[in-house]
Order: structure tokens, then C-alpha cells, then sequence
């Protein structure tokens, strides 16, 4: 299976927990992450539709790093939380707020999320692979941009779950601002969308950005292991 389609599939699969469509897992030779001492900060939005999809609208902010991660997630239009997560070497938290759950893991040797620069190489393979053909431009959010198209197969490399899809990408660097997926009778349907990327320096005073929050009276779950299939 492709790697983009992998990022598909491991939304599903995670869809009760994490909110990100840039699961590193099944990822291969997306090359390095954030650089060390930056932080990637990102906002971003996922609406998922049909007959067949847990309908969902939400917005995340995400902070990563090298070697951590923090991430907050809100439905829309509310601006609930429904889902807070923290990964670093020494441990991993996941809050889940409709069952006022908080995980706690083992840590992780790097964050199991996709950098916007890994996500725009693995994308980037995927077209020099035939997998994404390109249909036109457009001007999306004030950015000059390229429109993509998926080319979906059953087989080969390009094989996966999505019968339809679509890519918008930055001309000038290559960072992935929106893509559409889905099954072509429209019974799932999901569109992310970047809002806002920022490159912040590792310090003291944005180290703080990485914390995950208190929860006070949830109750704690703690995992010797935790696996994005589960």
C-alpha cells in the first residue's frame, strides 16, 4: 500500500484517539523531521463526512520537535476538547475527553507524527510514482498552488482504500495545504486543511508550548505498551 494511503488508513484506525492525518507509522522514506532546536507549530482543521464516517469537524494545534510532540484537538464550532496528547523520550499522554480518560505510555524515541516537510516528501514520491497526477493551479489562501488529482489503484504501488482524491500544493514549498480523500459515492469523504505553519526556535520559553495540561479527576489508565492498531 502507498504510503499516502497509509496515512489514510491510520486516521481511521486512530480516529478515536488521535487526531492527525500525519501518522508517522507506515511511513517510509519520509526523511528527517523538525530539525533539532526548532519547533514546528501548525494548525489545521479535518471534516469528515458520509454515510459510511463518524462525522467529524475539528481544529488541532499541533507543536513537534525532533524528539516530542504536543497536541490539542477541538471540534468545531463548539471549541470542546475532545483530545490532548504529549510524546517525548520519557513518556507518552493521551487524554481522551469523552470518556475523561488519560493514558500513560512508555515514551517514544521520536513523536509518531509526520513533519510538514516529510509529509511534502513522501507526497512528492507518490506523484514521481504516478500515484498523483497533476490537473491544474489555483490560488488557495493568498498561495500560488498546484492541484493534484488522485490516480486510484487495487494493485501495484499506488494501491489503497481511497477511490477519489485531491491535493493542494504550495508552488513555492512544496507543503501540502489541503487534501481531499474518499470513496467516490461520497460515503466517506475527509478534507484537511492547513490553516497556519510556523518555525519557532527551541527554547526555554517556547519549551512550554510542549506540556501537556493537567486533567484533573480523569481517570488514569497507564499503558507498559501502546500500539496505533489497537
Amino acid at each position: 500500500m502507498h504510503a499516502f494511503h497509509k496515512m489514510l488508513v491510520g486516521t481511521v484506525a486512530l480516529a478515536a484517539l488521535a487526531p492527525s492525518v500525519a501518522l508517522a507509522q507506515g511511513a517510509p522514506s519520509s526523511g528527517p523531521g523538525v530539525p533539532r532546536g526548532q519547533i514546528e507549530a501548525t494548525q489545521y482543521t479535518v471534516k469528515i463526512t458520509g454515510s459510511n464516517a463518524v462525522a467529524r469537524h475539528e481544529r488541532t494545534r499541533q507543536w513537534l520537535t525532533s524528539h516530542a510532540s504536543h497536541t490539542i484537538t477541538r471540534t468545531i464550532p463548539t471549541g470542546k476538547l475532545r483530545f490532548e496528547g504529549a510524546t517525548s523520550p520519557y513518556a507518552e499522554f493521551r487524554f481522551d475527553a469523552a470518556s475523561n480518560k488519560l493514558f500513560i505510555g512508555k515514551g517514544l524515541k521520536t513523536p509518531p507524527y509526520l513533519s510538514q516537510a516529510q509529509q511534502a516528501r513522501l507526497f512528492a514520491q507518490s506523484v514521481a510514482d504516478g500515484c498523483e497526477k497533476l490537473t491544474g493551479e489555483t490560488t488557495f489562501d493568498g498561495h500560488r498552488a498546484d492541484v493534484y488529482t488522485l490516480v486510484p489503484a487495487t494493485s501495484g504501488p499506488c494501491r489503497g482504500d481511497a477511490d477519489v482524491g485531491q491535493t493542494i500544493v504550495d508552488k513555492a514549498t512544496g507543503t501540502i495545504l489541503q487534501r481531499t480523500v474518499g470513496e467516490a459515492d461520497g460515503s466517506f469523504t475527509q478534507v484537511e486543511t492547513l490553516e497556519s505553519l510556523r518555525m519557532l526556535p527551541l527554547n526555554r520559553s517556547t519549551k512550554k508550548l510542549l506540556a501537556m495540561r493537567h486533567h484533573p479527576g480523569a481517570d488514569i489508565d497507564r499503558q507498559t505498551h501502546y500500539h496505533a492498531s489497537a
